[in-house]
């Protein structure tokens, strides 16, 4: 795959936390508008090369562009977004994984994916059954691709795969480079391991891939109903094809399988209420922001000292500026940089809201006299401290930066 490098000219070093003082957050010239195509730039997230990713829920698209702006080929098939029934996906968040795996997800219970390395490599064949060993019995058996059988098998310590057979299936091929369905709550292994909740009723309002190699990402389902479908939920990887690529080389292909609740509807700090959306931290520290009672932001931290990962507050309400629910009261989305450092969008008042690692207040983004932002809905900040914003209400994304860490190619504006 062709990487898409940042100039070394314009990478800053380790800003080492936020810095205090005379320092204000910039505005950077120009504003991404109407001429990129924008119309509602409902979401933003940047990927691990630096490539910027804008999902525009109205025009069912998900727009790519470099961070000068400049719009890089190979990404046409974001666009004009449809389901297997050619039915328009209107993208309400993103997130791009260490694999290059581009999720999104509609507000449904359906997590979509699309691979940015097939696409560029191109796909040659694809699994159509295998010969597997079962390790305790050293008994062999063939499978058939696509059955409960195969996903069992594939997925299990004590088979091992002897052979796999491999064919040009182009209806497979062409379904695999196309955004498809990587998880549905209403598949029935999903409705099953989710027993407690309503899996197939599922409405998706946030999704954050890891920033390492797990096998694993997670979503916040705000669904309600009568048994507080309010929590976050881990979608694990599971294996489901073996990919062949025009460069010969082989890849596995994943669907998403139900994993687990790992936090539900409560009122108190770190627990979930009607959450909006959600980001991870380079430790696996989960942040999110809900439009239920009480704390509008959350942090959870994970405890993996016992056989199953469990999740604690990692703010606290009477000492985190951040939880002052008197002074903010709702945050819409949130995104953590390569510091720690949480940026909250605050809609209500077309401000960003910037906290250091510890929740304490830093900066905000947006001024009372002179306002820069025009309902802003999604905030994402770049490795070089670049803060993105999704501005709705002008179909434009607006770029900041602290002015204390500008760099040369970055113009401001007077």
């Amino acid at each position: 795959m062709e990487k898409f490098i940042i100039p070394e000219d314009i990478i800053n070093g380790d800003l080492d936390g936020l810095s205090a003082g005379d320092t204000t957050f910039i505005k950077i010239s120009p504003s991404w508008g109407a001429e990129f195509g924008f119309i509602n730039p409902y979401e933003i997230s940047i990927a691990q090369d630096g490539r910027v990713y804008i999902a525009d829920s109205t025009l069912s698209s998900i727009f790519v562009l470099n961070q000068n702006g400049e719009k890089p080929s190979g990404f046409n098939g974001l666009l004009d977004l449809v389901d297997a029934q050619n039915i328009p996906i209107y993208p309400t968040d993103v997130d791009i994984d260490k694999k290059m795996n581009v999720f999104f997800i509609d507000g449904s219970q359906r997590i979509f994916k699309w691979n940015q390395y097939w696409n560029d490599i191109g796909i040659k064949k694809v699994s159509t059954s295998g010969l597997f060993r079962q390790l305790d019995t050293q008994l062999d058996t063939v499978v058939n691709y696509g059955s409960d059988l195969w996903y069992s098998i594939l997925n299990d310590e004590n088979w091992i795969a002897l052979s796999i057979t491999g064919q040009e299936n182009q209806v497979m091929i062409d379904s695999l480079l196309r955004p498809h369905i990587f998880y549905d709550g209403s598949d029935e292994i999903n409705r099953y391991l989710d027993s407690y909740y309503k899996s197939e009723m599922s409405t998706f309002s946030g999704l954050t891939t890891t920033d390492g190699p797990e096998n694993y990402i997670f979503v916040c389902d705000n669904y309600g109903g009568v048994d507080n479908q309010h929590r976050i939920v881990e979608i694990a990887f599971e294996k489901s094809i073996l990919i062949e690529l025009n460069n010969d080389e082989f890849v596995w292909g994943y669907r998403g399988k139900f994993g687990s609740t790992i936090k539900g509807y409560g009122s108190g700090a770190g627990t979930v209420n009607d959450a909006l959306s959600i980001d991870m931290d380079y430790q696996g520290n989960i942040y999110y922001t809900q439009e239920g009672d009480f704390f509008p932001i959350h942090m959870i931290e994970p405890n993996l000292s016992g056989d199953f990962a469990t999740y604690t507050s990692g703010f606290e309400p009477s000492s985190d500026d951040i939880m002052d629910v008197v002074i903010y009261d709702q945050f819409f989305d949130v995104s953590v940089d390569d510091n720690k450092n949480v940026y909250a969008v605050d809609k209500n008042n077309n401000k960003i809201h910037v906290f250091n690692s510890n929740g304490q207040y830093f900066k905000t983004i947006g001024s009372e006299n002179k306002p820069t932002l025009n309902s802003p809905k999604a905030v994402a900040i770049d490795n070089r401290g670049v803060v993105y914003v999704c501005s709705p209400g002008d179909s434009s994304i607006h770029r900041f930066k602290l002015s204390n860490l500008l760099d040369e190619d970055l113009k401001t504006e007077d």
